[in-house]
């Protein structure tokens, strides 16, 4: 056969499993039919049976062949992370991850498992193969904790795989079958904290104890000088666990993935800033609020140099922090805005005409390209900064005030 006819003929086979994953998915082995697959691969009968023996076969094959996918993913996740706790917890939130970012690959994944798991001659074919290389990868990784000393050698590692790939299949079945929750991912901490308390070794356990000075406070706070220094995109976990100095497996129980940890940086920033509006809603003045708001967001942001260069290059410029949690906290700190302009047109201070979001947009234009401005020049003089901001601050207000004597009035009582 030519090259270009074996090509074909792959190509027409891997058709084939894809059409027989959908079909035995949605019927079963007992309900599919070759008919079905043919007609969904665009084939005749007949082609089916020059590549597989009978139903059972094919559907022996379509197994693997999703097991081969979902193994290639997660060693590309797993390539790099060499800290057996670190990889153990990046597979435990891989299936929880497959879960929930593709429930219908997911779903079809569990269907052929469990179609396949319940035939006793799926354990003499070679479909089971791609099933047992899968399983190996976690036996590897608590065989590389026992040699590391950090897990238990006085456990049987293979019945410590099947507790924790049950619990995983159960994660799935009450997401997509009984429909128990919406999501697995948050129950990943759970998760771990079962699991490392089985197989911890006791030393390692009253270590991290010891040692437990709010780790998270210190990754975060080791996530952002990494990330400032390295930038998002070239920084690993493992040196930021360093720098943190904790076990770059104790990252992945606070943040399932490096975009989580990423997007955490800001939340307790902008929960202060948001717990700060009794602060700027103490003051009865509309022009003194909107001025009050302007300078905390600046100062708030501008006190560290290294969290405003990561805030600004890799959060905010990120489309990903749009569709994340800490863009919510981002919108409600925002929202405070929107209420002191609402406020000063009620009174009668601000214009009625004033669009909410144009001068949303414009505050926060304004300072995405004056911070920026900041950030990458480091020859910028604090005091030329503060200037920039109380220019700033006069030219907002000027933006909305109706009566600019008045506004003259308290710029010159505040100057």
């Amino acid at each position: 056969m030519g090259v270009k006819n074996k090509v074909l003929a792959a190509n027409r086979r891997k058709d084939l499993l894809k059409s027989a994953q959908e079909i035995f998915s949605q019927k079963g082995l007992a309900d599919a039919n070759i008919s079905d697959i043919a007609r969904k691969a665009n084939i005749a009968d007949s082609i089916i049976y020059h590549y597989f023996i009978n139903k059972e076969d094919l559907l022996f094959y379509a197994l693997a062949d999703k097991l081969d996918e979902v193994e290639c993913e997660l060693k590309l996740h797993l390539s790099g992370i060499r800290d057996p706790v670190s990889k153990l917890g990046k597979m435990i939130w891989h299936h929880l991850y497959i879960n929930d970012l593709s429930p219908h690959e997911t779903r079809v994944l569990k269907d052929l498992l469990f179609e396949c798991r319940s035939n006793q001659n799926f354990y003499s074919h070679e479909g089971y193969q791609a099933l047992r290389r899968y399983t190996k990868i976690m036996s590897d990784i608590l065989q590389q904790g026992v040699d590391k000393k950090i897990f238990r050698s006085d456990v049987d590692l293979i019945l410590v795989r099947n507790m924790i790939f049950g619990l995983l299949d159960e994660e799935s079945l009450s997401r997509f079958s009984s429909q128990e929750i919406d999501s697995t991912l948050p129950d990943f901490d759970g998760i771990m904290d079962l699991v490392l308390s089985i197989i911890s070794c006791e030393e390692a356990a009253v270590k991290e104890v010891v040692n437990d000075d709010n780790k998270e406070a210190r990754i975060l706070k080791a996530a952002v000088q990494v990330f400032s220094e390295k930038g998002y995109n070239a920084a690993t976990m493992a040196e930021i666990a360093s720098t943190a100095n904790v076990a770059e497996g104790t990252i992945y129980i606070y943040y399932p993935s490096k975009s989580d940890l990423l997007f955490s940086i800001p939340k307790r920033r902008f929960k202060w800033l948001c717990e700060s509006r009794d602060e700027v809603f103490h003051i009865d003045c509309p022009i003194r609020k909107l001025r009050r708001f302007t300078r905390l967001l600046f100062t708030t942001f501008m006190g560290n140099r290294d969290f405003l260069r990561v805030f600004l290059l890799d959060i905010k410029l990120n489309k990903k922090f749009y569709v994340s949690s800490a863009y919510k906290d981002y919108i409600d700190y925002v929202s405070i805005l929107e209420a002191i302009l609402e406020d000063g047109k009620q009174r009668g201070i601000f214009k009625q005409k004033i669009d909410n979001r144009l001068f949303r947009n414009l505050f926060l234009g304004t300072f995405t390209h004056l911070a920026t401005r900041w950030v990458m020049l480091d020859n910028a003089k604090p005091i030329d900064m503060m200037k920039s901001i109380e220019d700033l601050v006069s030219l907002l207000c000027w933006s909305v005030v109706i009566d600019k004597t008045a506004l003259q009035e308290i710029e010159e009582s505040v100057g």
